[in-house]
């Protein structure tokens, strides 16, 4: 008794470890065949397409929003010599008619879940299928499910293997089964909040919350890569602005693979853009300086001039010039 509380303990974990999500921003359709639930042999004398057109329950075989298929896999029964090919059917406004988008043949290795690495582009709404092989070939193509005749479950296929590019219509039916195929997707990345939303034009860290952060490949500010970012998570990134030469504001920019996100906000910089103070008494000069996020700094002064009387009459740094924030002015009154 022990021993099948055992066994059945073992097969849970097996079942939930290979058709759990993927975690994060990657999304899984489809489903395998496992150990508990192995692959039918298929062995057709033509070559087939096929796509799943519903499921009873579980991970469904469309794409719930546009991204990038990022891999494929398939669970191969122990018997030699077998392939697969991953298809993928755009969606169309006739339900059993599809535009082959994409498709990636495969030899297995027998006996274990099977995953490749591709990069497909697809939209809403795509379906993932497989192609498979003629000459009564055998290829791991679906598995029944345990509820034989259940209309949810049901795969159309059609005769042939279809390139990318044509379109085509379905025409048969079996029910009860389920593709032995899955897919990751990852979905364009977004962007929710930059903190904080400014600071120095010399470029300070920033944090980038939002969503689907996986192969990121850039972060920009205005179009200029960031000095430096690292990926915390698929939710957060930490990024070094870009040194900027003008007090603007800029939108933020995450790439990954399956597209770019542009914040809907904008990261300011900040800095003393120098004002011009000839003319003008301490007093006045210190006001516009704090407006211009600048400061003063050492104050010389000539002859008969003093902190009420004094007039500038010498600056450094020059008007017009951008420093950092809080930059020092250094004045001469006479």
């Amino acid at each position: 008794m022990k021993n099948a509380r055992a066994v059945l303990l073992a097969a849970l974990l097996v079942c939930l470890l290979v058709f759990a999500p993927a975690a994060g921003a990657q999304i899984v359709l489809g489903q395998t065949a496992s150990p508990f639930q192995p692959p039918l042999q298929c062995a057709l004398e033509e070559p087939a397409d096929e796509f799943q057109l519903s499921v009873e329950s579980g991970a469904e075989y469309y794409a719930p929003s546009a991204g990038v298929i990022t891999s494929w896999s398939t669970f191969a029964h122990p018997g030699p010599a077998q392939s697969l090919t991953l298809k993928v059917f755009a969606k169309t406004a006739a339900l059993f008619t599809k535009v082959v988008v994409a498709r990636d043949s495969r030899t297995l290795t027998p006996g274990v879940l099977n995953t490749f690495p591709v990069s497909i582009p697809v939209s809403s709404g795509a379906r993932i299928g497989l192609a498979v092989p003629g000459n009564g070939a055998e290829s791991p193509c679906a598995f029944a499910t345990g509820t034989p005749g259940s209309s949810s479950d049901r795969v159309m296929f059609r005769e042939g293997d279809v390139p990318p590019g044509q379109t085509i219509s379905f025409s048969f039916s079996e029910s009860g089964v389920r593709l032995n195929v899955s897919a990751t997707l990852l979905p364009p990345p977004t962007i929710s909040s930059i903190s904080p939303a400014s600071g120095s034009i010399k470029g300070v860290k920033t944090t980038i919350v939002g969503a689907n952060f996986a192969s990121v490949s850039s972060v920009a500010f205005g179009g200029v890569p960031a000095k430096s970012f690292s990926v915390d998570s698929e939710g957060q990134i930490t990024a070094t602005a870009p040194a900027s030469k003008k007090l603007s504001k800029v939108p933020v920019s995450v790439t990954t693979v399956a597209g770019t996100a542009t914040s809907a906000t904008t990261y300011a910089y900040a800095g003393c853009k120098v004002p011009k103070l000839d003319g003008k008494k301490l007093k006045a000069s210190k006001k516009k300086a704090r407006r211009a996020g600048c400061g003063v700094g050492k104050v010389t002064k000539k002859g008969e001039a003093t902190a009420k009387t004094g007039e500038v009459v010498k600056q450094h740094p020059k008007p017009g010039k951008v420093l950092a924030p809080g930059t020092k002015i250094k004045l001469t009154l006479e």
